[in-house]
């Protein structure tokens, strides 16, 4: 596959400014979609553009053969938010090349992989050599958590139906190719404490009235102990970790100076002695990921809160059950909440998470092409984050799956400066053409 020919196709997908969380850029997202839907009909695929299921899902398919098998290759076009004024030193939406590296919102969350097998499918298309039947759905919500694909994957699972499936959206590890093994499933929730009907005067009430913002960081703070969750029933679901995947785990390179560069933390917190890897891969999480409460614009609002609001992240592992946990962490967050503070906890998007198994042919396919293409055996890893499409397409299809990452690990997705090593890149369309193509 042609480097350049890929890069013209990634600066018009990037140009597209197709952010999900944000509906005034609807416009947008319905110019990427007729964008991909024209893309893809160019180079002869049959066409499916779904609505109903929020930012519209795109369906191509391409048959070589009615004999050959069927891959159904996931990606999705939206994007999180970016602006030049945010630090970034080039535009965003204006995909720049320099250093060995392209930058650009969705160079590789998501566009810019999925599209390294789009061109791929194209140039085997017109070589004459593409292996399988192809299956591309596109979808636009992801970063939303995707709120109505699993209907959408209920109503069109016979238009899906594959063999396999394909999916490249995340980061190898340390420089070496990696084999996703498995994601952590979770939900997100909203915590919100109100002390008064409004927020007073802090000199003529403060000290004799509650803040919500102290009663809610109370609350917040007792839900940890020694680093453990101590919400009830919290980690009853939680499996034992196999022996042979905390080995697995250690054999990952890591170094602690290398993490505290990539994330500008000083130190881990992983409990109970894990390494890194297990500890993200394989073991539960909450993570309070923001809070809100009274004033913090410049000067000073000198007033006692009335309302305070967190955001809480949890991260599950397989077993453990989202729609129950929200509800024990909603009745937890109420009994700890004193009796003069009224709580509401709401929740959304909760999915499994899985382990996969990768004793397939096509894994074992993927594994070697990685080796040649890299030139060092790939490792298998179960990933922190997740990704709800890899649990429904195991419930739904129960089909084998390639979970291959093929990013930089210093790529920083959703930040300032996305970016993409060209190097990579080079390598990602090596892979898909050898594993794609006869």
């Amino acid at each position: 596959m042609n480097y350049q020919k890929y890069l013209g196709l990634l600066k018009e997908a990037v140009a597209y400014k197709s952010i999900s969380t944000d509906a005034v850029y609807q416009p947008e997202v319905e110019k990427i979609v007729s964008f991909l839907e024209n893309l893809y009909k160019t180079h002869g695929f049959t066409v499916t553009v779904a609505r109903g299921y929020d930012n519209p899902i795109i369906i191509a398919s391409y048959v070589v053969s009615p004999e050959a098998k069927t891959v159904l290759i996931y990606g999705h076009y939206d994007i999180q938010p970016a602006d030049i004024s945010d630090g970034w030193e080039t535009d965003p939406y204006g995909l720049t090349e320099k250093e060995g590296r392209i930058y650009g919102r969705g160079a590789v969350d998501n566009k810019g992989q999925f599209m390294i097998h789009t061109a791929t499918v194209f140039d085997l298309i017109e070589a004459g050599k593409l292996k399988y039947n192809v299956k591309f759905m596109i979808e636009g919500n992801e970063e939303t958590g995707s709120p109505h694909i699993t209907q959408f994957m209920h109503d069109y699972a016979e238009t899906l139906k594959s063999d396999f499936a394909l999916i490249s959206d995340g980061e190898i590890t340390a420089g070496i190719p990696t084999l996703e093994t498995g994601f952590r499933g979770g939900f997100n929730s909203t915590t919100t404490v109100v002390t008064s009907t409004t927020d007073l005067h802090s000199g003529l009430f403060g000290g004799a009235v509650p803040m919500a913002s102290l009663v809610l960081s109370e609350m917040l703070g007792k839900l940890f102990v020694n680093g453990k969750v101590t919400i009830p029933g919290f980690y009853d679901d939680v499996l034992e970790i196999a022996p042979e995947d905390i080995e697995n785990n250690k054999r990952i390179p890591f170094t602690l100076e290398e993490y505290k560069n990539l994330s500008g933390a000083k130190e881990l917190t992983s409990l109970d002695g894990y390494d890194f890897y297990t500890q993200v891969g394989l073991r539960p999480a909450v993570v309070i990921t923001g809070m809100q409460s009274g004033y913090v614009g410049e000067g000073y609002r000198n007033s006692v809160p009335s309302k305070a609001v967190a955001k809480i992240n949890f991260r599950l592992v397989k077993n453990q059950n989202p729609e129950e946990l929200a509800k024990k962490f909603a009745e937890y967050m109420k009994q700890l909440a004193p009796s003069y503070a009224d709580v509401t906890v709401e929740y959304s998007d909760p999915y499994d998470g899985i382990k996969l198994n990768t004793n397939s042919e096509y894994v074992e396919k993927a594994r070697g092409i990685l080796a040649e293409v890299y030139g060092t055996e790939p490792i298998f890893k179960y990933c922190g984050g997740g990704l709800p499409i890899v649990t429904l397409i195991d419930d739904i299809f129960k089909i084998p799956q390639v979970l291959l990452p093929l990013a930089n690990e210093d790529c920083r997705m959703h930040a300032v400066g996305e970016n993409y090593r060209v190097d990579l890149i080079e390598k990602g369309l090596r892979f898909s053409e050898a594993f794609l193509g006869e």
